[in-house]
């Protein structure tokens, strides 16, 4: 019973406390990583990142990647569950920490995932760089979606290399044909990685 009474303190200071406060409590409940509140820390998490406090919300993203690293199982419990109220704020976490293992995961929730979920899944993908997460987001660069079509583009242009650079042209030839406005999105990204591979 404490041990909740303390986590529950510093949650408190992590909602309300100086900057060095909310720094400190979140490295006691990455060092209580063993028992740490998961579901209580992302709904947190997720708070923060509704009011656009970014500040905290990077300090408790470190305290839930410490934690996702040595306890991941209630993080890929909630991260493959689509329609959970904490799954944004999960795949974000599991995103950060950085294994590939991840990557396979998110990859493979593309095709079960409702629409509005879409665009975090990319965002979580793109967190990677490898021929993978070109295949993966390539068929996206079709959607009608406006914020799913720019997701899928950055998460490719991010990659780079020849099949990123491929598909991108691809993509512009079909909006040429379409008449579309996002050709003007794909020249500009088009024009910058040549400029980046230096012509």
């Amino acid at each position: 019973m404490a041990e909740t009474d303390r986590h529950e303190n510093l949650m408190e200071v992590v909602k309300g406390g100086t900057a060095r406060e909310v720094q400190d409590a979140c490295a006691e409940l990455a060092h209580a990583w063993k028992d740490a509140p998961v579901e209580s820390l992302l709904a947190l998490k997720e708070q923060f990142h509704k009011l656009d406090i970014e500040d905290r919300e990077a300090h408790l993203d470190s305290a839930l990647i410490t934690i996702a690293e040595k306890r991941p199982a209630p993080f890929t419990a909630i991260a493959t569950e689509p329609g959970h109220p904490l799954w944004r704020p999960t795949v974000e976490v599991l995103s950060l920490v950085g294994s590939s293992d991840y990557l396979d995961l998110f990859i493979s929730l593309l095709p079960i995932s409702p629409k509005k979920n879409i665009t975090d899944l990319l965002k979580a993908i793109g967190c990677y760089s490898c021929n993978k997460v070109v295949s993966a987001a390539g068929p996206y660069l079709g959607s009608d979606d406006e914020r799913v079509f720019m997701e899928a583009v950055l998460t490719i242009k991010r990659c780079g290399g020849p099949d990123a650079i491929k598909l991108l042209r691809e993509s512009l030839a079909d909006r040429r044909r379409k008449g579309s406005e996002m050709s003007t999105v794909l020249e500009a990204v088009l024009e910058e990685m040549r400029e980046e591979v230096g012509g």
